[in-house]
């Protein structure tokens, strides 16, 4: 069976785009998945994110060093730490996206 799609030029634009969003195989696929109405689901800033979380790793290692050592935090160590919770919260809020779009 042979499917000939017509499409004008700016709903194939937008076909293309989105197919590129969703990085599947090629455009078989993507096309597939949206028949089986599977969610797509498209996270751009992903590498961004998992730098600030490389970058909250490295401030804590060094509020654990200095606690280790003075045995007290000061006002930047608190900032620090208020910061990555802030992060944490936002990559929660994220997840509960993503579950809601797959349920």
């Amino acid at each position: 069976m042979t499917i000939t799609l017509r499409m004008t030029e700016q709903e194939r634009n937008f076909f293309y785009s989105k197919c590129l969003l969703s990085k599947s195989k090629n455009q078989t696929d993507f096309f597939l998945s949206v028949l089986e109405k599977k969610p797509i689901i498209v996270i751009t800033n992903l590498k961004e994110i998992l730098s600030e979380f490389k970058r909250h790793g490295s401030n804590l290692n060094q509020i654990a060093r200095a606690l280790n050592e003075f045995g007290a935090l000061n006002d930047d160590f608190e900032k620090v730490i208020n910061d990555c919770w802030n992060a944490y919260e936002e990559i929660k809020n994220l997840k509960e996206v993503v579950l809601n779009a797959i349920v």
